[in-house]
């Protein structure tokens, strides 16, 4: 049953328990009624959408195992589904729609929205697709409350706009589905293009090589990070103090008689979860049993995302997090950006007349990838996060191609901040001082070596990876490289080999003939 009087889904007879949690919850009801120390769980469920049957995933549901599972929805649209409860004959639409796109029918009965499930079997898990609806982490009731009625402008705040389709730029797993593909380039004319003159994207200062932003209060990027931080802070999540998960392992309550519709439940009271803080001394043998104290101490410092990943007893029954951010490793600073342009096709990539330079803020880790048009820019921004990961935030001037709709999907989806320099003022981006010094390298490199001008990218990844491993005095004399990774690196490579080095090697003679 889908009930908007619950604040938290209660798990019945019609689903199969994956998973269950180190923590309990009290389930109130009407007259104060109460069902203690219910265990939270996981499970899964087959269900029927519009593109045909699907593998319900329920996350943080409190098991009760009698009678239909209660499906909280607020819990349910707070993760970005639609739960539309009401029944067709007063203009209602009867149906949940996930944000994957799958439209799953409710069945209004003697008043009561209900979805249609059973419990799966083994096979039907491993085939069919997955749709989540309640996710992980901590579901906390209070994040919908809003007080309307205090709002004066409240009656142009309730009006509802058209359904929009949702369209993820990634697939499940993970990977951008928009990567620009790539084209033998010819010579990029205009390659920056009109200055973006966004009002949400001008609000940067830049003061004596001193980076100074402030964030539009609309910024969606600041928002997503925002929520991101909040989602990923377990540290919120609560049990029974003193009370733990019953030593005996959560049964599914085995297939009983169907109910008819007229045996359902005409009135189900609402339900309210009560929690208490985590009882750190069931952990001590995580920890060399050292005091609760210190326990809790390292709750309150580190976060523990695995515990929100629902599993089966096998190991290809895990599920991979559909937020591409938990499956990117993070850089820890911010990383800025600047487009390169050739006269000459590179003679080692298909016809690349340009290349995209990355550059950390603080460790100068300088990249450098080529492509054969603009519009391959998301290409090379996933080239730089998949190589050196996810940075704070990415520096880069006011060109079109480098604040289009894929870029901000890929930036919002990784939790990636943006800083634009203003219009016109492409000097303000660190990107800009990273080349000078790249530059200037790189041309003495070709008129020293005679290096052939097709050879341009080959030269410009050497000068970066020389860069990369050359001590810097403001780096208090460490490599880029160091100062980027924590690793000390070895630079044997740079001794005994140098660029445009005549290389002889051996003819292959098959003695076999």
């Amino acid at each position: 049953m889908v009930d908007r009087g619950a604040n938290g889904g209660t798990l019945g007879n019609d689903a199969k328990v994956i998973f269950k949690r180190n923590k309990t919850v009290d389930i109130t009801g009407i007259d104060n009624h109460e069902l203690n120390a219910l265990p939270m769980v996981d499970a899964t469920a087959k269900a029927i959408t519009d593109k045909g049957p699907v593998i319900l995933i329920l996350r943080n549901c409190a098991y009760h195992g009698l009678n239909r599972t209660l499906h909280s929805a607020g819990q349910i649209e707070w993760y970005l589904n639609k739960a539309c409860d009401t029944s067709m004959k007063v203009g209602g639409r009867q149906v949940i729609k996930t944000v994957d796109g799958y439209y799953i029918p409710i069945n209004i009965i003697r008043g009561l929205p209900y979805m249609q499930m059973e419990p799966n079997t083994a096979e039907e898990f491993d085939t069919l697709p997955h749709v989540t609806l309640p996710q992980g982490g901590e579901w906390d009731p209070t994040a919908l409350d809003h007080i309307l009625t205090d709002d004066p402008d409240s009656v142009s705040k309730v009006k509802r706009e058209e359904d929009q389709e949702y369209d993820s730029p990634f697939n499940n797993r993970g990977e951008y589905k928009h990567r620009e593909s790539v084209r033998a380039g010819v010579a990029i004319d205009n390659p920056t293009g009109p200055p973006s003159e966004d009002p949400d994207d001008i609000e940067v200062n830049l003061r004596n090589r001193k980076i100074k932003v402030n964030f539009h209060a609309d910024d969606a990027t600041r928002e997503v990070h925002q929520a991101y931080q909040d989602g990923s802070n377990l540290n919120k999540i609560f049990v029974y103090e003193g009370e733990g998960m019953p030593d005996d392992e959560v049964e599914t309550v085995e297939d009983e008689e169907d109910e008819t519709k007229e045996d359902l439940e005409a009135n189900t009271p609402p339900v309210e979860t009560k929690s208490k803080p985590i009882d750190c001394s069931k952990h001590r043998r995580h920890f060399l049993h050292v005091p609760v104290e210190k326990i809790k101490r390292t709750f309150a410092a580190t976060t523990q995302n695995a515990a929100s990943v629902a599993h089966g007893p096998k190991a290809n029954q895990t599920l991979k997090s559909p937020n591409p951010a938990l499956n990117i490793r993070q850089r820890k600073e911010a990383a800025a950006t600047d487009s390169l342009f050739a006269d000459v096709p590179a003679v080692d990539a298909p016809g690349c007349t340009g290349a995209q330079m990355f550059v950390g803020r603080m460790s100068l880790l300088t990249d450098c990838y080529g492509f054969c048009s603009v519009s391959e820019f998301p290409n090379t921004l996933l080239d730089n996060i998949g190589e050196r990961g996810a940075m704070d935030t990415l520096i880069s001037d006011h060109a079109n191609y480098e604040m289009s709709a894929r870029v901000k999907d890929i930036l919002e989806a990784l939790v990636i901040g943006h800083w634009k320099s203003e219009p016109h003022c492409q000097h303000q981006s660190f990107a800009e001082h990273g080349w000078g010094h790249v530059k200037s390298n790189l041309e003495w490199l070709m008129t020293f070596l005679d290096v052939n001008p097709d050879c341009w990218l080959l030269a410009l990844n050497y000068v970066c990876s020389v860069v990369n491993l050359t001590a810097e005095k403001v780096l208090s004399w460490r490599t880029p490289q160091e100062v980027a990774t924590g690793e000390t690196p070895d630079i044997s490579i740079l001794l005994y080999f140098m660029f445009w080095d005549i290389v002889f090697c051996a003819r292959h003679v098959n003695k076999q003939l």
